[in-house]
């Protein structure tokens, strides 16, 4: 079945199965009230195997669309919300030097999740509630009932902009959630370190804060969503009063005045469900916004110059006219350099001089240059995949084997910190220290035996004797790759960048 067509499909069985479910409320509740009244009456003609029939058979039908509609429209919604995140992975790939870290990823799948559920949450509700309250209204018109189908179709458009009203006054949550997540892992890595200092109240208090924020929040969410509840359900239970005070005067039957009471709150009980799909509705247009500057320039590193190249022939590797833009610290300016191979470049200069983005420019444009160069970029933000060491070593290497993995480990000293191939790391590696994490990025990227490895940052949470150590082991693993680091200022103890190795500064 084609992804296009699913989400149809899925629309028309739910109104099917809502149809089936409505129907079967007021055919139940003629016949109840049919039978009773021929029961009641002498000498009564009544048969009663055609409605019975009819109850089964819309018992049955409703049973059988209400499941086919469930597996489609979640179909629908899964293949949605696949083409959403990978529209994001497109966008992304597209922007030259995009900057992504774990809260920006985490943020931009809930909102491909929310676009994608919105046709479950949001377009079904509103298709079949429509759809509904049409049916139900001329069912009641053919009838003989128009002054009550037309009290439904008045409280049902109120009870939609009652529903709309109150979604778009409703707070995002998200964006709360996702700082609090945020903060409550940061606590759990800083704790140990803020203890020692004597700091772990600050560090309460703030994540306190963090935690109230959400909470009020929530409780704000709460409340307005119980206030428009209240309000649709009493908006309903009007529109069903005059229904009924509307439907006694006409002079119909028993039979059928319990027929149109009944259809007419099948009716009702479908505008309450507006005010979850009006917000879910706004959700998935907040989502949407919220993804669209994925891969513009909102989550774009300051752009090189048009005239920025790189070039690598196996033998060196030579960078030209990359583009240093202006900064409080220093005038816009060129700058370029040649690396060759077996050689070290460190690229020196202060916090928010772009040397992460001179770094991943530099990756970037290697990685988009024919030929079978293996790059290895090791990033400040780079990931640990929940797992052990060995798999993540699989990712990077899938025919390294244990001892190979063993070695790397030893080379970066976390095997002296008990760590081993089968070392299960959780979720983010969070099992490990900042250091640890850092050296077992380190020791991943050196499994792919890259021509050029570069690295940000490549000493950060290590003491001086560990950087050393560090540094010797890669350029020992690696003799004749091309090393390009960044750091605040070359190490005290150079001897780990070889005898021949340059520096440029981006300060």
């Amino acid at each position: 079945m084609r992804t296009k067509a699913l989400a149809p499909i899925g629309l028309l069985l739910a109104v099917l199965a809502e149809a089936c479910s409505v129907g079967l409320l007021g055919l139940s509740g003629w016949f109840i009230a049919a039978s009773a009244v021929a029961g009641a009456s002498t000498y009564s003609v009544f048969s009663y195997l055609a409605p019975s029939g009819g109850v089964r058979g819309l018992a049955l039908v409703r049973i059988a669309t209400g499941y086919a509609n469930r597996v489609v429209l979640h179909a629908a919604a899964l293949r949605r919300t696949s083409a959403a995140r990978l529209d994001v992975y497109d966008q992304a790939a597209g922007a030259e030097g995009a900057a992504w870290s774990g809260q920006s990823l985490d943020r931009v799948m809930a909102d491909a999740d929310t676009i994608g559920m919105a046709v479950i949450q949001a377009t079904a509700p509103v298709v079949v509630g429509a759809v509904m309250t049409g049916g139900g209204c001329a069912a009641i018109v053919l009838a003989g009932y128009p002054l009550v189908a037309l009290a439904l179709v008045v409280a049902v458009i109120a009870c939609a902009v009652l529903a709309a009203a109150t979604a778009r006054r409703m707070d995002e949550t998200g964006h709360t959630r996702g700082l609090l997540r945020t903060e409550l892992v940061t606590a759990v890595e800083a704790w140990p370190e803020m203890a020692s200092l004597g700091a772990s109240d600050q560090l309460v208090h703030r994540t306190l804060r963090r935690l109230d924020a959400f909470e009020s929040t929530r409780n704000s969410h709460i409340v307005t969503t119980a206030g428009a509840l209240g309000g649709v359900r009493a908006v309903a239970a009007i529109g069903l009063l005059f229904a009924v005070l509307l439907a006694a005067p006409a002079g119909g039957s028993v039979a059928s005045l319990v027929f149109v009471a009944l259809l007419a709150a099948g009716v009702m009980a479908n505008a309450e469900r507006l005010v979850d799909a009006a917000t879910a509705w706004v959700q998935s247009r907040r989502a949407e916004a919220h993804l669209a500057p994925v891969g513009e320039d909102v989550c774009r590193r300051p752009e090189v110059a048009k005239t920025f190249r790189v070039e690598y022939d196996g033998h060196g590797l030579a960078v030209s006219s990359y583009q240093l833009p202006a900064t409080p610290m220093r005038h816009a300016r060129e700058i370029g350099f040649r690396v060759s191979a077996g050689q070290s470049l460190v690229i020196t200069g202060p916090s928010g001089t772009g040397k992460t983005t001179l770094i991943t420019a530099v990756a970037t444009a290697l990685r988009r240059q024919p030929g079978s160069a293996v790059v290895t970029a090791v990033l400040a933000d780079d990931y640990l995949f929940t797992g052990t060491v060995a798999d993540n070593f699989c990712l990077a290497n899938p025919s390294a084997n244990a001892a190979e993995v063993a070695d790397l480990l030893t080379a970066m000293a976390l095997d002296h910190a008990g760590v081993g191939p089968q070392t299960s790391l959780g979720v983010g590696g969070r099992s490990l220290s900042g250091g640890e994490q850092r050296r077992l990025h380190l020791a991943r990227a050196l499994a792919t035996q890259p021509d050029v490895l570069l690295i940000d940052e490549p000493t950060t949470g290590l003491d001086t004797d560990t950087a050393s150590q560090v540094l010797y082991a890669v350029r020992r693993w690696l003799p004749q790759a091309i090393l390009i680091m960044s750091m605040h200022q070359p190490p005290a103890d150079t001897g780990p960048l070889g005898p021949d190795w340059t520096t440029v500064s981006v300060g």
